[in-house]
């Protein structure tokens, strides 16, 4: 079986998950329920918005898209069209890897200066955090799932992060608690299929449960430890 074939098979075992789930009466479900997929997007468009970034996008995600569906009203708010978003660059690399994230309250007050900047300065960490990146959907709240799509390191292309800078929370890789693994797109939808199969009618789950952190630094003076957030 060809890699093509495995993921058609495996896009086809998840969108028998999500269909299960049509009459399911949920209370929350953010965006509209049961869900609506959009028409797929011409294998074209996707090609010559791949040229104009110079980048080639994931292959389960670049399959779902041509082939499923382009956008639709779940998970949460939905799911994204490919060339939404404001400010992103996904021409422009993606800044951090599995083993170099950002997590504020592992940050100390000059590093988190230093990510700032001054007021006049444009060019800034802060300015580059949407670099390198697709969003997936909205939580609300200003929490998202955003999919990498440019990085020079091979583990960190092509995986999903929680991307949540409104809450000072940071952007942090996904993974499967089962299988240790970072999540792709397929692991992404086939998660919240999962999860939301086994909710109650008026539970809720948000992505940061999957985000994964690396220990603390050895520094007493980051926010979490001066906050009292973070004892060890």
């Amino acid at each position: 079986m060809s890699s093509l074939e495995q993921i058609d098979e495996r896009i086809a075992r998840i969108m028998s998950k999500i269909e299960a789930l049509r009459d399911r009466d949920f209370s929350i479900t953010c965006g509209k329920w049961p869900v609506e997929w959009k028409p797929p997007v011409r294998e074209d468009a996707v090609t010559n918005f791949e040229k104009a970034k110079n980048i080639r996008l994931p292959e389960d995600y670049r399959r779902f898209i041509t082939t499923i569906a382009s956008a639709g009203t779940q998970p949460f708010y939905g799911l994204m069209r490919f060339n939404e978003g404001e400010g992103i660059a996904p021409e422009k690399p993606f800044p951090y890897t599995l083993d170099h994230i950002l997590y504020f309250l592992y940050m100390t007050d000059e590093e988190m200066d230093e990510f700032y900047g001054d007021d006049d300065d444009e060019d800034t960490p802060a300015s580059a955090c949407d670099d390198g990146l697709l969003p997936l959907c909205d939580e609300g709240c200003g929490m998202q799932s955003v999919l990498v799509v440019n990085s020079g390191d091979p583990d960190t292309y092509g995986t999903v992060w929680y991307f949540d800078l409104a809450n000072d929370c940071g952007i942090i890789p996904m993974y499967d608690e089962k299988t240790g693994k970072p999540f792709h797109f397929l692991d992404w939808l086939e998660y919240w299929a999962d999860r939301t199969a086994g909710l109650g009618d008026d539970e809720y789950f948000g992505y940061a449960e999957t985000a994964k952190l690396p220990p603390p630094p050895d520094n007493p003076n980051i926010m979490g430890r001066k906050m009292g957030w973070i004892k060890e």
